[in-house]
């Protein structure tokens, strides 16, 4: 009778991984926030942003990226965190909700770390339907971290008019040089 030791450890390592969730964590007006990394498809410095006239409140403008156009959302206005005067940006998350990217203006993104699954509180049961996208909220030492869900910070119908904004922009060949920006 022969047992397979190294098959066994490895399958309860892949456990371990499983009940981990690997975040960023960054700042927004003074709070804490984090996100799923699977949705942050890239962390840039901030850069000029060009506004968008006629653009839906919300939309800060546009942004070029390796030659595509992206709108850019500012997450302090976006989780009306504004509980503290925002300074200027330090970064900008370039997320995919719904297979569209968006830019998001935060103050500083601070790490990348892994959490386990039961460390993080579910918010269910004393949140408002309103804010379906708080995933739930977990702790480093005294602080406490609001996991947001992006899925849920936008409605179907947002991203299908961020889409459409975006659309009516690039077809009426919107100006996106140099004198038509604007710095966070």
């Amino acid at each position: 009778m022969t047992i397979d030791m190294p098959l066994f450890k490895e399958t309860k390592k892949e456990e371990k991984v499983k009940a981990e969730k690997r975040i960023v964590r960054f700042n927004a007006s003074g709070i804490e926030y984090a996100v799923s990394i699977e949705r942050i498809k890239e962390i840039i410095y901030a850069k000029e942003v060009h506004p968008l006239p006629g653009a839906r409140e919300g939309i800060e403008g546009v942004i070029s990226l390796r030659g595509a156009v992206v709108p850019v959302i500012d997450s302090r206005k976006k989780l009306k965190a504004a509980a503290v005067p925002p300074g200027p940006p330090e970064h900008i998350l370039i997320v995919e909700v719904r297979r569209q990217k968006i830019g998001l203006i935060v103050d500083r993104v601070n790490e990348v770390i892994a959490v386990r699954e039961d460390q993080i509180q579910r918010t269910e049961s004393f949140m408002d339907q309103n804010a379906a996208y708080v995933d739930g909220i977990y702790r480093v030492g005294e602080r406490l971290i609001v996991l947001l869900n992006l899925e849920r910070l936008w409605t179907a119908a947002e991203t299908s008019e961020l889409e459409a904004t975006l659309s009516r922009t690039i077809s009426n060949g919107a100006d996106l040089s140099p004198q038509n920006k604007r710095k966070q």
